[in-house]
């Protein structure tokens, strides 16, 4: 016999033969300005909360991620290519970063005037966006609670995530801390939305059982744009959905029909977005399949060990640790409380969903052979449905035992919660604009001052020029190169190469460069000093030859081998 309840169709049981069954329950319906007033106050404090948790990172060395680390300018740096005129032909990592980082980065830049300003608008932006990704999902997994209820379990998520990024503060992002990795454009925020968007999806097939056409049509274009720009979407959304629904189908806890749908859509839309990677090939430095060692699996969980004892090495990193233990305990415990309790399909498919989601990922980067933290990003987000969910099987066990009072007492928490946090994103607010409206780049400002006012172009090091490249002034252009002079073909726009005339060097404190660069290039006409680098200007030297030789040729070889 199937396990499901016959009746209603989430899976709640129909009333016995015979029974008369209770007229459903009307609820008086509320002014719109009431129900647009309660919307507008659980936006607010998701937005106090994203304030909040943009402030930590401006406050803390975890900035230096946010704004100024090698990966993280390279929106910044599509947007400045894009705004001199420069041709489009970058060269990305597997992660293409074109949707929906890449779009959403631009409209930050036109309404900010300075990087940073649109690093932090965009960081705010994502934080609201997983807000209104739960709140979606609390709709569909708490249809009978009332909408204060759904906005508080979707802000309380938030929170979660908030209180997160709270306990990250280094300037590293290869360490245990995921949570603030949202607020930065590189880290693929994007296909962790999509993850939770496709959630939300399912969740609607699964509640009505059935796919609708619409749901079916959101999944294939949703799918198949998130997996052309990135193809973790796969392994992170797509794979474990459908694995989870048929693991629940096969133990007749799930109709096939809405498990079919859904599993076909993603696949179709996979598909499509791989195919759609082909003619994106030029753009992309390195197959996804370079990623994966399987030999490196004994070492892999000896650096994520290690990794956890150094996040374990204070307050704070304990503190993030048992959060994300919670989250993990959240879609387990949750999971065996849905199954055991035969509760609606919904909420049993949004707590076994995030296990299986966090075990697969885990898996697979052990398997993988990865030392890379950041693919762990979903331990993050996939527990926030599991969050709701276990609000929702608390309250329809709360309400089964018609206790009334505690329920009084926890909307009076909430309350209160949501005051402290108004309160907390109000007072922190002034500050926050304050620090990212004059935020500056220093070492930038000085290489201008070298400029004074002159267009050059010079080339220098990832880790060195990224930055400056990013925040220089739009006369100074700065070129990415190996230690041999030749060009480095990795998140950079090669079309910036062309015809480039570089008579400088810039030498970072951290650089290592083989051979001397005196030695390559010859004695520079002068040498200035900032802080962390120094330009060797070779204009009018011999060097300059050398330089425009072996950089620029080097460049125009790699555009004629990617196609462009």
């Amino acid at each position: 016999m199937p396990h499901v309840a016959p009746g209603t169709s989430d899976g709640t049981p129909s009333p016995a033969p015979g029974a008369l069954a209770a007229p459903p329950v009307r609820r008086p319906s509320r002014p719109v300005w009431s129900t647009v007033g309660r919307e507008a106050l659980g936006a607010l404090v998701a937005l106090a909360l994203s304030v909040i948790a943009l402030r930590h990172l401006v406050a803390t060395e975890r900035v230096a991620l946010l704004w100024y680390d090698g990966d993280s300018v390279l929106l910044p740096l599509v947007e400045r290519s894009i705004r001199l005129g420069q041709p489009f032909e970058w060269a990305m990592s597997p992660a293409l970063f074109f949707f929906p980082e890449l779009p959403v980065y631009l409209l930050c830049s036109l309404v900010t005037a300075t990087p940073q300003q649109a690093l932090a608008l965009n960081g705010v932006l994502v934080l609201l966006a997983v807000y209104a990704l739960v709140r979606a999902a609390a709709n569909e997994l708490m249809p009978a609670a009332h909408r204060s209820a759904r906005i508080a379990v979707s802000a309380v998520a938030l929170g979660f995530v908030t209180l997160l990024v709270l306990t990250e503060s280094s300037a590293t992002a290869n360490s245990l801390e995921l949570a603030s990795l949202l607020l930065t454009t590189t880290y693929y925020y994007g296909a962790l939305l999509a993850m939770l968007g496709t959630a939300v999806l399912v969740l609607r097939a699964v509640r009505t059982g059935r796919a609708s056409t619409t749901v079916l049509v959101v999944l294939v274009l949703l799918a198949a744009c998130t997996t052309a720009s990135n193809p973790l979407y796969v392994p992170w959304s797509a794979g474990p959905v459908v694995v989870t629904l048929v693991l629940l189908a096969l133990a007749r806890r799930l109709p096939w029909r809405p498990v079919v749908g859904v599993a076909a859509a993603l696949a179709v839309g996979a598909v499509v977005g791989y195919l759609l990677r082909v003619p994106l090939r030029p753009f992309v430095s390195l197959d996804p399949s370079t990623y994966v060692h399987p030999d490196r699996a004994g070492t892999t969980v000896s650096f994520f060990a290690a990794l956890t004892d150094d996040r374990a090495g204070s307050a704070s990193g304990d503190a993030g640790l048992l959060l994300l233990f919670v989250g993990v305990l959240l879609a387990a415990g949750g999971t065996v409380w849905a199954w055991r309790a035969r509760t609606s399909r919904t909420v049993l498919v949004a707590t076994a969903l995030p296990l299986v989601t966090v075990v697969a990922v885990s898996v697979g980067v052990v398997v993988a052979g990865s030392s890379t933290p950041r693919y762990l990003e979903p331990v993050v987000t996939a527990p926030l449905l599991a969050l709701v969910a276990v609000a929702e099987l608390t309250r329809s066990a709360v309400r089964s035992t018609r206790v009334h009072q505690p329920r009084r007492g926890v909307r009076t928490a909430l309350a209160v919660a949501g005051a402290v946090v108004l309160v907390a994103g109000i007072a922190t607010a002034p500050g926050t604009l304050s620090a990212v409206a004059h935020a500056r780049y220093a070492p930038a400002a000085c290489l201008d001052r070298w400029a004074d006012g002159r267009r050059v172009t010079g080339v220098g090091q990832f880790w060195t020029v990224r930055p400056l490249a990013a925040y220089a002034s739009s006369d100074v252009e700065l070129l990415q190169v190996r230690d041999t002079f030749e060009t480095y073909p990795w998140l950079v726009d090669l079309g910036a190469y062309r015809d480039a005339r570089p008579t400088f060097v810039v030498i970072g404190a951290n650089d290592v460069w083989t051979t001397a660069v005196e030695d390559s290039l010859g004695r520079p006409a002068a040498i200035t000093h900032c802080d962390g680098f120094d330009v060797y200007d070779y204009a009018g030297t011999a060097g300059a030859a050398v330089l425009q030789r072996d950089v620029v040729g080097s460049a125009d070889r790699i555009r004629r081998d990617r196609g462009f």
